[in-house]
């Protein structure tokens, strides 16, 4: 496993890689995208495991079991494969830096927020809600060009974090093994961590952890929303009264972080009045002196921040790396 200064480098060049070929659709329409696998071994666990005729103590003990092997399968790929590429020199690191990037979703992300903004803009409200459904796990069918928006802008804020800031966290600290086990555990959570009569006792344990593991990375993705919108509209002193006050008023202990921050710098009110699986959720309105009417515009000025993000990392992971390598080079430090 390289040292964390190199990692540093190769996490860079991993980010660069992700946007320049982002995820070839031709590749995964022949073969599984890393998570879509994932997705498909936790599919078997849990067929095997989550029964709704045991006890719902039973149910969360079942889950734990089967999040616990689930994880070490992953943990395990995810150390075969650095130890593969330690061991083949430079080639190891190319191939060490393509898997970094088909596991860090900032130009995937992008896009998907993007086609959204394109169908908002060009197509017809039906074709706006088809796009933007594929991105968030609301009830769709109601909403108007307004609760498009609101709701592509949310899911790009959110995942932002745990869709890039918190894979390459964790693939810093951690190499492809930290990198793998985060994303299967953000695959978990986002496949069985519903408050569902199905999931939630079984996905209890999946949806504890993923909370703890985005602990860090949420709150960094809010500050660095706050940067951007310093550099980019100069209210960043206002973003971060609005993503301190507003941010445990959502329901995630960790999604409101980001999604305050950019409700704070594109003046516009998120969240509120939501429906998921069917039951309305009464959640109050973050930044709720912004503008209710956003549109087309507010998510193109979303993207613009994201966009900003992901590439604000690239020379703040390098100064990490070269402190890193000059503070290894001082004797007795």
């Amino acid at each position: 496993m390289p040292d964390m200064d190199l990692r540093a480098l190769l996490l860079i060049l991993a980010i660069l890689l992700d946007w320049l070929i982002s995820d070839p659709k031709r590749l995964y329409s022949h073969i599984l995208h890393p998570v879509q696998f994932m997705g498909e071994v936790l599919t078997l666990i849990e067929a095997r495991l989550n029964k709704q005729t045991v006890s719902f103590r039973m149910q969360k003990l079942r889950g734990v079991v089967g999040l616990i092997l689930y994880l070490l399968i992953w943990l395990m790929v995810g150390i075969a494969l650095s130890l593969i590429c330690s061991v083949i020199g430079l080639w190891g690191m190319g191939l060490e830096i393509l898997f970094a990037a088909v596991l860090l979703s900032g130009r995937s992300l992008y896009e998907h927020v993007r086609e959204v903004n394109e169908a908002l803009k060009f197509k017809t409200i039906e074709e706006a809600r088809l796009s933007v459904g594929q991105i968030v796990g609301r009830d769709v069918t109601a909403l108007d060009e307004r609760g498009v928006a609101r709701a592509a802008i949310e899911s790009g804020a959110e995942n932002l974090s745990d869709g890039f800031i918190a894979p390459a966290m964790f693939y810093f600290i951690g190499g492809l093994p930290g990198l793998i086990f985060y994303k299967a555990v953000n695959t978990a959570d986002s496949m069985i961590g519903h408050k569902t009569q199905r999931f939630l006792g079984f996905g209890w344990a999946a949806a504890r952890l993923d909370d703890v593991l985005n602990y860090v990375p949420s709150r960094l993705t809010g500050m660095l929303i706050v940067i951007i919108a310093q550099l980019r509209y100069g209210n960043g002193g206002d973003v971060f009264r609005v993503m301190i006050k507003d941010s445990g008023k959502h329901s995630s202990p960790n999604a409101g972080w980001p999604e305050a921050a950019m409700a704070g710098a594109l003046g516009i009110a998120l969240a509120g009045p939501r429906v998921y699986f069917d039951v309305m959720k009464q959640d109050p309105w973050i930044n709720a002196k912004g503008r209710l009417d956003a549109d087309a515009e507010d998510i193109w000025q979303a993207l613009a921040v994201m966009k900003r993000a992901v590439f604000f990392t690239v020379p703040l992971f390098g100064l990490i790396g070269v402190l890193i390598f000059v503070l290894d080079k001082i004797p007795y430090l």
